[in-house]
């Protein structure tokens, strides 16, 4: 039997970049009339979710009528990917949600909004649950492919695995969240070796024997998109402060009176997620410096060796562009 009387739903919201204007017009963002209650998001929540306790959280960007019904959605973000989240989401906010639209001078328009929100199913006495960790290291592309199921011949495959945090930051107690085949549940659960999460010593004491909640999306490797490694979705955890890119404004650059330009760093992704083999793939304008410079900001920044749709980034080269702007920091 569903437990209802555990659920929590926490729903924000921030107005994107939507509404049509000019520096003149006047503009109100949309705001909530009525939002979905607690048993509408059971009517709708994904069963195996709810029947295994499973919580989840997703970053939706979504259009708003000018009548204030949401009318579609695009998923920014959806953790734990792959059990139906994302979708249970929109289909609850088209069929619940309701704004003040959003205005220009007075008159409701269509608009987007960014919705970020949590649905949280928790039982008595359940233990932790890491939704999305930051790991020291993770499979890689190859050992993701070399590990797909000989006798399947399907296009792909999403197992959601749910295990226990070791102090250590190993994986322990590996268990299905979700109804794939035995098969993929199988090539999943040994590969789970291949992750360690990162963390602190402090840490380790607070989320010992936690729960870990990880999405594997298999890719057959006999199709392109199996064999083309790329990083799609980077989940980033350590980035550079404006201040840091415009520290390292090229001063040649500085001393013509150029006071904007654009570097992009060509970068293969290390097994712990850093950028490393940088090289300057183009800059504008040329002969500048900007690319160099861009060099030197993406070697400082690391994004988590696996990221939120389930894939590996390790192995793969990644074209990061980096802008550089001195009229910005004039003009604060």
């Amino acid at each position: 039997m569903k437990t209802r009387l555990f659920l929590l739903f926490v729903l924000t919201l921030s107005a994107g970049p939507a509404l049509a204007q000019t520096p003149a017009d006047i503009v109100e963002k949309p705001q909530w009339l009525a939002k979905p209650e607690g048993d509408d998001i059971v009517r709708y929540y994904p069963d195996i979710a709810l029947d295994r306790s499973i919580s989840g959280r997703v970053v939706l960007s979504c259009t708003i009528s000018a009548k204030g019904r949401v009318t579609t959605c695009e998923t920014l973000q959806e953790t734990p990917w792959g059990l139906g989240f994302a979708e249970a989401s929109i289909r609850v906010l088209i069929d619940k949600a309701l704004f003040k639209p959003g205005k220009v001078n007075g008159k409701p328009v269509e608009s987007t909004v960014r919705i970020p929100f949590s649905v949280q199913s928790p039982t008595p006495g359940a233990r932790y649950v890491i939704y999305q960790p930051i790991y020291a290291r993770a499979p890689t592309w190859e050992e993701v492919n070399a590990a797909w199921p000989k006798e399947s011949d399907a296009p792909e495959a999403t197992v959601v695995l749910r295990c226990s945090l070791r102090a250590s930051g190993s994986l322990a107690a590996c268990m299905s969240a979700g109804r794939a085949p035995d098969a993929f549940v199988g090539a999943a659960k040994r590969l789970t070796d291949k992750f360690e999460v990162r963390l602190s010593e402090d840490e380790a004491i607070k989320f010992a024997n936690s729960d870990v909640l990880i999405s594997l999306h298999f890719l057959n490797p006999a199709s392109i998109e199996a064999r083309t490694v790329s990083v799609k979705d980077p989940f980033w955890i350590t980035t550079v402060k404006p201040e840091k890119v415009l520290s390292v404004f090229p001063a040649q650059a500085a001393e013509a009176g150029i006071k904007s330009g654009r570097g992009v760093a060509d970068c293969l992704v290390a097994p712990d997620g850093k950028l490393t083999d940088c090289k300057v793939a183009r800059e504008k304008p040329d002969g500048m410096g900007f690319g160099a410079s861009a060099v030197a900001i993406a070697q400082l920044m690391q994004m988590n060796p696996w990221n939120t749709k389930g894939r590996p980034v390790v192995g793969a080269r990644v074209k990061l562009p980096i802008d550089f702007n001195l009229a910005d920091e004039a003009a604060q």
